[in-house]
């Protein structure tokens, strides 16, 4: 399939194409001269801002990184804007802990400690606290996960779980990325990147009057896809146009008011395998996805006193997916109230209650349907959390739990408490430790739905019949939800030459989803065939169903380590390392999905970021990550590289190269079986922004 862009779309690659050449030129004078830069040097900027780092998803109110009783890693603004990323998936690529393997053009798996896939199920990812968890297949649709990068403020990522703030789903940790206010992207911003994967642009205008701010952005994209294993172009491209904006308010009677919104129409190509019951019976082509969707989402929160806030925050999100395969239309509203006050000078406390509805619409085929297909769910849900200074002020002790109904759930009330507490052992330098228990729910197609995994043809070995044999796996309408008991404890160093996080972990995990072999059945009759032989003589084909359960359960441990040094005033060294390992799996099914093996044993990171002169940066990342067993897929090193040159504050141009030194090489498959394998290759581009008023 040959993808044509539209003539817009054709217009940006034209300007750049004109565009590109004139900046490079410009970047081999670049040594010669210097400038003032709109913002300060290495050692003034990240450091003081990494030091500083207050973070709200943990306890859902600012806190200082530094004291926080839980694995915690931010990303700051200098660490994404001297990334050279153009996908959140690959800013996380920076977190220690973090398992990112990159499937295809437009799809990742992405998870931490353990359990990876495609529809990861124990990761809760949010923006400005809203889901972005999808309640059909599990997992976040990374494909349509996107903003202008430029305009986000950090991403806070909490290793572990978070489910006694944030409710089922946040098992193996929570992923916020938080948008920038209004106010702090005043002005004109137009960013254009393009080179050997395609091209992007993002045009930003924003102003300020009074108590108020807002801003507004357009972004398209066209990235281009990757090679099959015989070193072919597949079409697993992505073509997307999205716009969006912010208003921020903030009242005389401290009162802030928030309203943000995005809608995006697009399409992510798929090398897809496609299934039936005749001869090939498999064949692997070039398909697409049609996307659309959008949300509105309005924050409103006030200030009593210095020590009592209240919150409201209400959102309405819609997206549209036409798979060839499938279609789901999901709309979701959901309303959180949050109050925090304290009593005495020792206990701060804090209550909640969210209700969630999600709606959702699906169409099916041969290859995939969800049983029934409208549904309307409801999800209510409380927390209580108090928070307890003791030693006079150097220990921390948090301790709450949520409260939780939710209809795809057999169990009435799902409980997820949490104990954490920090002590401060030196100055600087804190110890933590936390014991919880968080939920996972099983989603819409795990319940009801039906997933062709692979064709047998007539005459196999271990299948010996006359017609094909069409492998499903069948979703149980009884399914419980997964539960995890974690054992977590850390230390951390921070001051301006050094800094030091270290986490060690071990998970009970339970009720964990297995397979089971149910009675194959001749079609379309749909008689035992066990029962009745002779079914075979007017079957197109018989159906084996493995039956999804909750038979299966294992230990997980691990470590993770990150630590950075201030080498000199412009140059800094970042190092990460993450250990992690799973017991043997204990299962009474005869069948597991082996997804606990999705996850590499050993990952280890090193980042340098150098100022070499006023105007010029270099940064350089490599990654080596283990091999994954089960999916039989290599180990590889990779590295990255961006130099940025700013010939004035309001100018900069960056040229980023991508995987290199990996070659050509698989990180992921689809555990659906759906997508046929390919090949991430090495790439660059050069990236211009510009800034005005």
């Amino acid at each position: 399939m040959t993808c044509v862009a539209p003539p817009k779309i054709r217009l940006f690659h034209w300007l750049l194409t004109a565009l590109v050449p004139i900046f490079l030129s410009l970047l081999s004078v670049a040594s010669a001269q210097a400038a003032d830069k709109d913002s300060a040097d290495l050692a003034d900027l990240s450091l003081d801002e990494l030091l500083s780092t207050e973070i709200t998803t943990l306890s859902r109110k600012a806190e200082n990184l530094g004291s926080a009783p839980a694995a915690v890693h931010v990303i700051t603004q200098s660490d994404i804007r001297r990334s050279g990323a153009r996908s959140i998936p690959e800013l996380l690529r920076m977190v220690p802990g973090m398992q990112v393997a990159q499937i295809d053009g437009n799809k990742w798996a992405v998870t931490s400690r353990g359990a990876n896939g495609r529809f990861a199920n124990k990761l809760l990812v949010l923006m400005d606290g809203r889901t972005l968890y999808n309640p059909m297949l599990s997992g976040v649709h990374w494909d349509v996960q996107d903003t202008d990068i430029a305009a986000i403020e950090r991403i806070e990522v909490i290793r572990g779980p978070g489910a006694t703030m944030w409710g089922s789903n946040a098992v193996n940790g929570v992923v916020n990325i938080i948008t920038k206010h209004a106010a702090d992207t005043k002005g004109g911003n137009i960013g254009v990147a393009g080179g050997m994967d395609g091209y992007e642009t993002t045009v930003r205008y924003g102003a300020e009057a009074r108590d108020s701010a807002f801003r507004f952005f357009g972004k398209v994209l066209d990235r281009d896809g990757n090679i099959n294993m015989l070193g072919a172009d597949t079409e697993d491209y992505s073509e997307m146009l999205r716009f969006g904006g912010r208003y921020d308010w903030d009242g005389r009677d401290d009162s802030e008011f928030t309203l943000s919104f995005e809608t995006y129409s697009g399409e992510s190509g798929e090398y897809r395998i496609s299934r039936s019951i005749v001869p090939p019976y498999e064949t692997v082509s070039d398909t697409f996805t049609e996307i659309t969707g959008s949300f509105l989402m309005a924050t409103w929160s006030r200030d009593f006193s210095e020590n009592s806030g209240l919150q409201v925050r209400a959102y309405y999100d819609t997206h549209e997916r036409d798979v060839p395969t499938y279609t789901e239309d999901v709309e979701t509203f959901d309303v959180d109230i949050q109050h925090s006050f304290s009593v005495g000078e020792d206990h701060s406390l804090m209550w909640g209650v969210s209700y969630r509805r999600s709606s959702d619409e699906t169409t099916d085929t041969f290859e995939i349907s969800i049983v029934p297909a409208t549904a309307t769910r409801d999800r209510i849900s409380a927390f209580i959390q108090d928070e307890i200074s003791l030693l006079d002020g150097r220990a921390r002790l948090i301790f709450g739990s949520k409260f939780e109904h939710n209809e795809l759930s057999d169990d009435d009330l799902e409980i997820e408490p949490s104990v954490r507490l920090s002590v401060a052992v030196a100055e600087n330098q804190t110890l933590w430790a936390s014991v919880s228990q968080a939920v996972r729910m099983p989603s819409r197609g795990e319940r009801g739905g039906r997933v062709t995994t692979g064709i047998l043809p007539p005459g196999q070995p271990d299948f010996p019949l006359p017609v094909p044999t069409v492998l499903l796996i069948q979703g149980n309408a009884g399914m419980l939800s997964e539960d995890v008991i974690s054992f977590e404890a850390g230390y951390r160093i921070r001051n301006r030459e050094f800094q030091l996080d270290a986490a060690v972990f071990y998970n009970e995990f339970s009720n964990l989803r297995s397979l089971a072999l149910g009675a194959a059945t001749c079609a379309p009759s749909g008689v035992v065939l066990l029962l009745d032989p002779t079914c075979l003589s007017t079957s197109t084909h018989v159906q084996q169903p493995l039956i999804i359960g909750n038979d299966d359960k294992y230990d997980a441990m691990g470590a993770e380590l990150w630590v950075s040094r201030q080498m000199s005033e412009r140059w800094r060294l970042q190092g990460g390392y993450t250990y992690f390992e799973t017991s043997s799996i204990t299962s009474g099914a005869q069948l597991d999905l082996g997804v606990i093996e999705d996850s590499p044993d050993h990952q280890l990171s090193l980042r340098s970021s150098s100022d070499i002169n006023d105007s010029l940066e270099f940064d350089v990342m490599l990654r080596w990550v283990d091999a994954l067993e089960a999916q039989q897929i290599d180990a590889y090193t990779a590295l990255d590289l961006r130099l940025a040159w700013s010939p004035m504050p309001s100018l900069s141009v960056a040229a980023v190269a991508k995987n290199l030194i990996a070659g050509d090489h698989m990180e992921f498959m689809s555990e659906l079986v759906d997508l046929a394998p390919v090949q991430v290759e090495s790439s660059g581009f050069v990236e211009l922004r510009w800034q005005f008023q």
